[in-house]
C-alpha cells in the first residue's frame, strides 16, 4: 500500500544495498578533468615538500599550496593514503583540485568528492558525476530541490546511473519515514518521469513483494493520492475561525464559519512553488575551463504557488478589504506564536489574502528577519512580496535590496526583483526608475492652514520652499496663528521636507551604484519617465550620461560618447553641441575612468554651466591606465603606508591571505572586481592577524589582477590590467593611493 492520502507509508524491514563503486567515465571526461592538473598553482616548488607528504599523517597538516602540489603532481603513494581519510579543502579552486584528484587516484578520492560536494552540493557537486555506488546515489538524492546547480549535477547523476541509483535507493525509499526516506522517493520520482520508470520497478521486484508493491505506487500513483491535502493534527488557537475577525463577502453578509474554515484549510495548502526550470549549470561548458555554476542563492527563485481552484473560488467571493484584514489577523497570530516553521503558511497565504496595507505591515517585518537569523522566513516574505507583484510590494523589495550589503540574501532579493521586472518587459533600474514616488510634487504640494495657504516649490537640488503670497520662497512657511484652522500643516510640511530629502538621497545613491555596476537604460527612458519626474529629473540633469555599445555582461558596455541633458532637455555633446539619441539606445551614468583625454573638457565645462553634481562624477577622483598599463600583466607598487590605514582596508571589503595561507602574515589584499576578476596587492612585510603589529609601515610592492577563481599562487602573471573593469579597477585604485595622504 502507498504512502497516498490518508495512509501511512509503508515500511520494509531489512532492505540494504551491497553493491560496491566503481568509476564509470564518459568518453573524454577523465581527460578533462586531469588537463585541469595545468591550472593548479602553487607557487614555487621548495625541497621539502616530498619529505612533508611522506611524513604528513592527514591532508590538513600539509600548507593549501602543497596540497595542490601532492594533487597535480605529488608522491602518489602519499597522495592516495591521505586522500583515504574524509577531509574539507579550503582552496578557492576546490573544484579544479577535486577534479584531478578524482581524475589522477579515482576510487581514492572517493571520500575527498564526498566531503566536498556534501559541503556544497552547488559548486561541487559535479565531483560524484563519474562515481557509481551507493554513496554516491544516497547523497546526490538529496539535492532534487536545491534551485543551484546541484540539482543538475543530481539529475545528471541519475540519469547516467539510473539502474545504480535505483538499486542503492529503494531500501531508503521503503525505509523509516525521515529526510533519507524522502530525498530517496523524490530521485525515484524523477527516475520514472524520465522514462526509467521499468528499472525502478524491475529493481524493486529484486527486493521483494512488499517493496515491489510499494514503490509501484510511488512511481504510478492512484489518482487520489497526488491531491495535496490540508494540514493535518491540531489547529492553533490563533487559525480558529472564532479567534479571527469576521470577513464580507462581496455580494453582501458574511462568510458562515464552515467556509471560514474550508478558507483555512484551503490556505493551510499555501506554500512555494517548484524550483523554476531549467536546472541551472554545465558541467563542461566550451573550452574545457571551469564549470559554469549557479549558487542556489543566485538562481532563479519560485513564487508562491498559484492558488488551487477551492481557494481561487473562495477567495473570489470575499470582499477584498476584510479578506486582507483577516489575513493580517493570521499573520499577528503566527509572529505572537513566534512564527513557528509548521505553521509558515501564514506568512505564505498573504500572496492569496494581502492588499498593499498588508504589504506595508509586512515589509519592515520581512527586513528585520536576516539580523534575527530567521533567514528561511526571509526568503518566504521576499516570495510574497514579488508574488504580489503590485507597485507597493515591489517598492518595498527595492527598499529592501538597497539597504542590504551583499551575502546570499542579497543574492535572492536581486534575483527576485529581476524577476518582476521582467514580467513587466523591463530591468531592475526601469522598475526602480517607475516606482519612484513624487511624494505629490507631480499634482502640487500645498502648505494649507484654511484661511492661507502656501505653494511648496523645490529647486534643482531638490530643497522644499513655501512660496508666500508675495512670491518670496521661505525655508519654511510663517508658523501658524491663531486664526488658522489647520496648524498641524505647519508640522506636516517638516515632515514632508525630511521625507524629501530622505527620498532624494535614497535615489542619488542608487544612481551612483547604477554609475558603478554599468547599469544601462534605452533614451526614451530619460526623455519620459526620469527628467519629467520631480525629484528624479533634477538629479538626472546634472549627471553626465553616455552612450554605450553593450556587451555580453555588464562590465563589458563600451562607450561610445559622452553626453549632457541640455536645459531644453535634449542632449549635447563635450562640444556643446545638440546630439541625435535614438530612443532604443542604451545610455548609462559616465564614470570619469571611462572618460580618457575628455575628462578635463567635462570637468571644466560642468564648472562653466554652474552645475552642481548630485554626487562627485566629473570631478571624482579618478586613476585611468595608460596603454602600456593596459597591456602590462601588474602594475607597480608604492609606498611606504601606515601599517594601521591597511588594516582599515581588511576591516571594510578587503581580503587578506593570512588564513588561505595557513600563517599568522597578510602579505596580500584581494578585492573581487566585475567580470570574474579580482585585484590582488602584494604587500611587504606583511600585516598580523594578531591585534599588536610591530612594523609601523607597509610597502606595496605589486598590483595585479587574476581569475577570481584562482588562489593566487601563480609566480607569472597572466592577466592583462586591461581586462579589468575601468571604474572599478579606478575606485579601487583610488583607496589604495588615499593610504599614502
Amino acid at each position: 500500500m502507498a504512502a497516498g492520502k490518508g495512509r501511512k507509508p509503508v515500511v520494509v524491514e531489512g532492505l540494504a544495498c551491497e553493491e560496491p563503486t566503481v568509476m564509470a567515465w564518459q568518453d573524454g571526461e577523465r581527460d578533462l578533468w586531469w588537463s585541469r592538473a595545468a591550472a593548479l598553482d602553487h607557487g614555487l616548488e621548495q625541497p621539502d615538500w616530498v619529505k612533508a607528504a611522506t611524513g604528513a599523517d592527514r591532508l590538513s597538516n600539509l600548507t593549501l599550496p602543497q596540497v595542490s602540489w601532492l594533487v597535480a603532481k605529488g608522491p602518489e603513494a602519499s597522495a592516495r593514503a591521505l586522500l583515504a581519510e574524509p577531509t574539507t579543502l579550503r582552496h578557492r579552486q576546490r573544484v579544479d583540485v577535486g577534479r584531478v584528484a578524482v581524475a589522477r587516484f579515482e576510487l581514492d578520492a572517493l571520500a575527498l568528492a564526498l566531503g566536498e560536494a556534501g559541503v556544497d552540493a552547488d559548486q561541487l557537486g559535479l565531483l560524484m558525476l563519474p562515481f557509481q555506488g551507493p554513496e554516491a546515489a544516497a547523497l546526490v538524492a538529496g539535492w532534487l530541490r536545491r534551485l543551484g546547480s546541484g540539482r543538475l549535477w543530481a539529475r545528471l547523476w541519475l540519469r547516467r546511473h539510473a539502474e545504480t541509483a535505483a538499486r542503492a535507493l529503494i531500501p531508503a525509499a521503503v525505509g523509516r519515514p525521515g529526510k533519507a526516506r524522502q530525498n530517496a522517493e523524490d530521485a525515484l520520482r524523477y527516475l520514472a518521469s524520465i522514462d526509467h520508470g521499468q528499472i525502478v520497478v524491475k529493481t524493486a521486484d529484486e527486493y521483494g513483494p512488499a517493496a515491489l508493491a510499494a514503490i509501484t505506487a510511488l512511481i504510478e500513483p492512484a489518482p487520489g493520492d497526488a491531491v495535496q491535502e490540508a494540514r493535518k493534527g491540531k489547529a492553533p488557537a490563533w487559525t480558529r475561525p472564532e479567534a479571527l475577525p469576521a470577513i464580507r463577502l462581496a455580494g453582501g453578509g458574511t462568510m458562515p464559519e464552515d467556509e471560514v474554515a474550508r478558507l483555512l484549510g484551503a490556505l493551510t495548502r499555501a506554500r512555494l512553488a517548484e524550483a523554476p526550470e531549467p536546472a541551472p549549470g554545465d558541467p563542461a561548458p566550451p573550452g574545457g575551463g571551469m564549470p559554469l555554476v549557479v549558487e542556489s542563492s543566485a538562481a532563479a527563485q519560485p513564487l508562491v504557488a498559484a492558488a488551487d481552484p477551492e481557494l481561487a473560488g473562495l477567495v473570489a467571493a470575499c470582499d477584498g478589504q476584510s479578506l486582507a484584514e483577516f489575513g493580517r489577523a493570521l499573520l499577528d497570530g503566527w509572529l505572537a506564536a513566534d512564527m513557528p516553521a509548521s505553521e509558515a503558511w501564514a506568512l505564505l497565504a498573504q500572496a492569496h489574502v494581502g492588499n498593499d496595507a498588508t504589504m506595508d505591515k509586512l515589509a519592515p517585518l520581512v527586513r528585520s528577519w536576516p539580523a534575527k537569523s530567521r533567514y528561511a522566513r526571509a526568503i518566504d516574505g521576499h516570495a510574497v512580496l514579488a508574488t504580489v507583484g503590485t507597485d507597493v510590494s515591489l517598492r518595498h523589495l527595492l527598499a529592501i535590496e538597497e539597504g542590504m550589503s551583499g551575502g546570499s540574501t542579497n543574492d535572492r532579493v536581486l534575483v527576485y526583483l529581476t524577476q518582476a521586472a521582467t514580467r513587466r518587459g523591463l530591468s531592475v533600474p526601469q522598475l526602480a526608475d517607475r516606482l519612484a514616488i513624487t511624494h505629490g510634487l507631480d499634482a502640487g504640494v500645498t502648505v494649507d492652514y484654511g484661511p492661507r495657504a502656501f505653494v511648496v516649490v523645490t529647486d534643482e537640488h531638490l530643497t522644499a520652499y513655501a512660496v508666500g503670497a508675495d512670491g518670496r520662497r521661505l525655508a519654511r512657511p510663517p508658523k501658524p496663528g491663531v486664526k488658522d484652522t489647520n496648524p498641524e500643516a505647519y508640522q506636516q510640511f517638516q515632515r514632508f521636507k525630511k521625507d524629501l530629502r530622505a527620498t532624494a538621497a535614497a535615489h542619488i545613491a542608487r544612481l551612483e551604484r547604477d554609475m558603478l555596476a554599468h547599469r544601462l537604460r534605452p533614451a526614451r527612458d530619460l526623455r519620459e519617465v526620469l527628467l519629467p519626474h520631480p525629484i528624479l529629473g533634477p538629479v538626472a540633469r546634472r549627471l553626465l550620461w553616455g552612450e554605450y555599445q553593450p556587451g555580453q555582461h555588464a562590465p563589458d558596455n563600451r562607450l561610445v560618447r559622452a553626453l549632457r541633458i541640455a536645459e531644453d532637455g535634449s542632449f549635447a555633446d563635450i562640444h556643446d553641441a545638440t546630439a541625435t539619441v535614438g530612443g532604443d539606445v542604451p545610455l548609462g551614468i559616465v564614470h570619469p575612468a571611462e572618460l580618457g583625454g575628455d575628462l578635463a573638457g567635462w570637468a571644466q565645462l560642468f564648472v562653466d554651466y554652474e552645475i552642481l553634481q548630485p554626487f562627485p562624477q566629473v570631478h571624482r577622483p579618478a586613476v585611468a591606465l595608460t596603454e602600456a598599463q593596459r597591456a602590462a600583466t601588474s602594475l607597480a607598487g608604492f609606498g611606504p603606508v601606515p601599517t594601521d590605514r591597511v588594516l582599515g582596508l581588511l576591516s571594510g571589503r578587503w581580503q587578506g591571505n593570512a588564513f588561505h595561507a595557513s600563517r599568522g602574515l597578510h602579505t596580500q589584499l584581494a578585492r573581487r572586481l566585475p567580470g570574474g576578476l579580482t585585484l590582488l596587492v602584494e604587500l611587504d612585510p606583511g600585516v598580523s592577524t594578531s591585534t599588536y603589529n610591530t612594523v609601523d609601515e607597509q610597502r606595496i610592492t605589486e598590483i595585479w589582477a587574476d581569475d577570481a577563481w584562482s588562489d593566487h599562487w601563480q609566480v607569472a602573471r597572466r592577466t592583462l590590467m586591461g581586462r579589468c573593469d575601468a571604474a572599478a579597477l579606478s575606485e579601487l585604485l583610488v583607496e589604495l593611493h588615499a593610504l599614502e595622504s
